[in-house]
Parts: C-alpha cells; sequence; structure tokens
C-alpha cells in the first residue's frame, strides 16, 4: 500500500481544514461529516466542496498534500471567512517520507514591533494582556504558507493560493456575497 503523494499533511488553523493524501480504493465511508473529493493525486477533505475541490485540483495539477492543503486552507479563508482565513495563524505538522522524518511548523503570529516589556510596563501592564489591543498579534497564516510551500512544495505560492484568489473575485457560492468582489 502506498500514500499518493509522499506527504501527509496536516494543517490546524483557527478553524480546522484538513488534507490527508491517502490510497485511493474501492469503497468510501460516507459516515464523515465533511466534503470529500477525490482524484487520482488523492482525497481531499474540507468543510466547503469549493475547499476539497480546490485541494484536489491542485494535486491533479501535479502538487502534493503539502501544495492541496495550502490551496485548501486559502480557499476556506474565502467561502468560510468567518472561520478561517489570511488573518489567522497555522500550525502544521509534516511527516517526509523518503526522509522518515517529521517536520513541525509553528505560524502564530508575532507580537507587533513595538509591543516590548518596556512598553507594556511603562503602560502599567505587568503581565501579558490576555484581551484589548495589546493581546493582538500579527496573523502568520500566509508565513507558514510560504514556509511549507518553499520546503515542501512542488508548486509556487502563487499557484497554491490560485483557486482561492480567481474565486474572491467573482462570485462565491454559499457565501451570501451575492457576486460582490472581495475588496472592491
Amino acid at each position: 500500500m502506498r500514500i499518493l503523494p509522499r506527504v501527509l499533511f496536516s494543517v490546524v488553523p483557527i478553524a480546522a481544514a484538513t488534507l490527508m493524501a491517502v490510497p485511493v480504493s474501492g469503497a468510501q465511508d460516507r459516515s464523515q461529516g465533511r466534503s470529500m473529493v477525490i482524484s487520482r493525486g488523492g482525497i481531499v477533505a474540507a468543510e466547503s466542496p469549493l475547499a476539497a475541490q480546490a485541494g484536489a485540483r491542485i494535486l491533479e495539477r501535479g502538487g502534493n498534500a503539502v501544495d492541496a492543503a495550502i490551496a485548501t486552507n486559502a480557499m476556506m479563508g474565502v467561502v468560510e471567512p468567518m472561520m478561517n482565513g489570511i488573518g489567522g495563524d497555522l500550525f502544521a505538522i509534516v511527516y517526509d517520507a523518503k526522509a522518515n522524518k517529521l517536520y513541525g511548523l509553528n505560524a502564530s503570529g508575532w507580537a507587533p514591533k513595538g509591543l516590548t516589556i518596556e512598553y507594556l510596563q511603562k503602560q502599567g501592564i505587568r503581565s501579558m494582556p490576555q484581551q484589548g489591543v495589546n493581546a493582538i498579534t500579527v496573523p502568520g497564516a500566509v508565513d507558514g504558507w510560504q514556509k511549507l510551500a518553499d520546503k515542501f512544495g512542488r508548486k509556487k505560492l502563487a499557484e497554491d493560493l490560485a483557486p482561492a484568489i480567481r474565486t474572491a473575485q467573482g462570485r462565491v457560492p454559499g457565501s451570501g456575497m451575492d457576486g460582490r468582489v472581495l475588496g472592491g
């Protein structure tokens, strides 16, 4: 039994969008609740059928599981922005079967440059705030996608993000956007 492609990948952003490339065989388990899209390169499961389809298309076009996970996660940010997206953080575990090695990525956001211990002390704050403006971090998802694409992907990040960008520029079925263009 061979796992296609050779990398297993799981992405856990603010809202989980998970991709696993699994062997494509006969029977399918339909008891799971996520939308599943099957391609010759593997299976992609996500909360949204559009997100699963974006990942499966990347697999069909020669991408690997990391590329598909990035595409799936980016599309989730478009079709379910309240749950996921470029304004969040990303944590990943990647297994490289060739090297028989696990890699972990913590792409949680950094503190803003000016948010120093000295700044907080001048504000009378003695421990890290859990709410308010001083608790906000710089989102890390996009930096995490770039790092994953550079180290493990077969595609450039722009190719992985292209399906989400195309969807964001047009109609987003089921999103309530009614054909409005994001950012326009």
